[in-house]
């Protein structure tokens, strides 16, 4: 088995719940991770395994899972005067000055100077959060899809692995017969004595005693 797996996340996705089962699953395997602002550029450089990606399309030299969508939002001034507004629609922003670049702190400031709004997704302005900022919902914005994403060629071992983890799969049903084999064989010795059947062995026998009946009247 491969001593190292290496995955990539953008700002805005969090991916703890499906590290830390895949570091109790594989605890021999060293799992590297790490925030980029260019998940793709990572892949290709070679410097990680497997990526979560925003916008991605799987292509001649990628495979792509799609995982979720969520909501883009507008990020304005708090004091802006589209907070006034009950509901927003991309048509309600034209002519509104535009703050573009890499979702950013040195963004937000920029917004929060009152410099223009931005469009960001939900997460990201969430993470990138200030006191003097508010994400406003759009109603008919286009959502940002987040997938997993790994090269056709040169797959690494435990791209199954990890694909199994993000979608739910527990170990039983994983398709390593080794992981699935030592985790059974664990839960055996946590469970104590069982019977073939698979339920826990009595604590002791029976009365073998009868069970009277009530007569019927």
């Amino acid at each position: 088995m491969p001593s190292r797996f290496a995955i990539a996340f953008p700002l805005g996705v969090t991916v703890g719940k499906w590290t830390r089962a895949f570091e109790q699953r594989l605890p021999d395997v060293e799992l590297v991770v790490r925030p980029s602002g260019d998940p793709l550029a990572v892949l290709a450089a070679g410097d990680a395994d497997m990526v979560f990606a925003r916008d991605a399309e799987a292509d001649d030299d990628r495979h792509l899972i799609p995982l979720y969508a969520e909501d883009v939002v507008v990020v304005a001034h708090h004091e802006h005067l589209l907070t006034l507004e009950e509901h927003l629609r991309i048509a309600d922003l034209d002519g509104e000055p535009r703050v573009t670049g890499e979702p950013s702190e040195a963004l937000m400031r920029s917004v929060a100077a009152g410099d223009g709004i931005a469009l960001l997704p939900a997460s990201v302005a969430k993470a990138l959060r200030r006191k003097d900022v508010v994400a406003l919902p759009l109603e008919d914005a286009p959502q940002s899809r987040i997938g997993l994403t790994w090269p056709r060629e040169g797959q690494h071992p435990l791209v199954d692995d990890f694909i199994g983890i993000v979608r739910g799969r527990t170990a039983h049903s994983s398709r390593n017969p080794e992981i699935a084999a030592r985790e059974a064989a664990d839960g055996r010795k946590a469970g104590g004595p069982r019977t073939p059947s698979g339920g826990r062995a009595p604590s002791g026998p029976r009365s073998s005693t009868p069970r009277k009946r009530p007569r019927r009247r």
